[in-house]
């Protein structure tokens, strides 16, 4: 188990963590997310020992790790930059780590070649500078888990590759998280990996832990208005401005005084959120809630269309993903309601 307690990091009158804590149980992949700056890459480097923390520990399974050098640590970190070294072949850069361990050699190159889905006879004397941005990555990786770690530390690691291999790459970590049963923590800007290959999510913001949980907690229960808009997608409505006076939002069967905030923070929920995917469009208003608007515009989204309408009162951008064939009934102009169902809202504080 890995587990930051308390911990934080200043760089003079900056304080990039502030007083954070979790638990990592043994054999998790959990994400780091947040905006830049939000404090996530310097956790990583604290875990890793290349930052000590101005305040608070780092334990590993039970033992106090902060005051512990980088090569002394059971962490091994991949970098976004690879970081291989480039006048060596595959094969020696992987030889590295094993050989600084004291370990035997034979055969592990072929081993760990294979556990990211590079063929060993193809790759293994290969210059490090031949190879294509995955398969460095690829190699980097390997190169990692050589040093057999408890924790491997990822940072941004697929950031500078494309989009088709970051998905195949992306599978491939969740893979070999479950193979080789090692705990996996991960840095990413990007919230659709983070959603599909975590067991958990981690949201920094302003230095500071804002909400933990599962992908499917983070993103249909955020814990405030932050949350929903980072994780994408969302509906925004002041429950001030909505609510309340009923000038924006509109029942189909109850006055707006009588709803029910779900998850009983009525008295410090400040906002209503409605995911796109949980929002439909129509001329009448059909579902319990929604607001009049006029279609702006249509946006194809892979298999559905992302239709964009203009608040009628509120002058605001709202959107609902929807099928083709509801899209195609819709036109630039047209009154409509942007609507959804009571159960689909989450509020929210600030």
């Amino acid at each position: 188990m890995l587990t930051l307690q308390s911990i934080s990091k200043d760089f003079g009158e900056l304080t990039a963590v502030d007083d954070v804590s979790v638990e990592i149980e043994s054999g998790e992949l959990v994400t780091l997310v947040g905006p830049s700056g939000s404090g996530k890459s310097t956790v990583l480097n604290m875990i890793a020992g290349h930052l000590e923390p101005s305040a608070g520990s780092i334990m590993i399974n039970g033992t106090d790790v902060t005051p512990l050098s980088p090569q002394n640590r059971p962490t091994s970190m991949v970098f976004q930059s690879w970081a291989l070294f480039p006048h060596m072949t595959v094969r020696e850069n992987i030889e590295f780590p094993i050989e600084a361990n004291g370990e035997d050699v034979d055969g592990r190159v072929e081993e760990l070649l294979r556990q990211v889905q590079l063929d060993p006879s193809e790759y293994a004397e290969k210059n490090a500078d031949e190879l294509s941005g995955g398969e460095q990555q690829r190699v980097a990786l390997a190169r990692a888990i050589a040093y057999d770690p408890e924790i491997l530390l990822l940072d941004e690691p697929l950031g500078s590759l494309d989009y088709v291999l970051q998905q195949e790459l992306r599978r491939e970590l969740s893979d070999l998280n479950e193979e080789l049963d090692m705990t996996f923590v991960y840095v990413t800007h990007s919230l659709e990996s983070a959603l599909i290959i975590s067991d958990r999510i981690f949201v920094l913001d302003q230095s500071r832990l804002v909400q933990a949980g599962t992908p499917r907690e983070i993103y249909q229960e955020p814990k405030n208005r932050f949350i929903a808009e980072f994780m994408g997608d969302a509906n925004v409505f002041p429950i001030d401005a909505t609510l309340q006076s009923g000038e924006a939002v509109q029942r189909a069967d109850a006055d707006v005084d009588d709803l029910v905030i779900a998850d009983g923070r009525e008295e410090e929920a400040s906002y209503l959120i409605v995911r796109y995917d949980r929002a439909t469009v129509a001329p009448d208003l059909e579902r319990d809630m929604g607001v009049e608007g006029t279609v702006f515009k249509k946006l194809m989204k892979g298999n559905t269309v992302l239709v964009e309408v203009v608040g009628e009162e509120t002058e605001e951008q709202y959107f609902a993903e929807v099928d083709y064939a509801e899209a195609e009934r819709l036109d630039r102009g047209d009154s409509v309601y942007v609507q959804w169902n009571e159960a689909d809202t989450v509020a929210v504080p600030e």
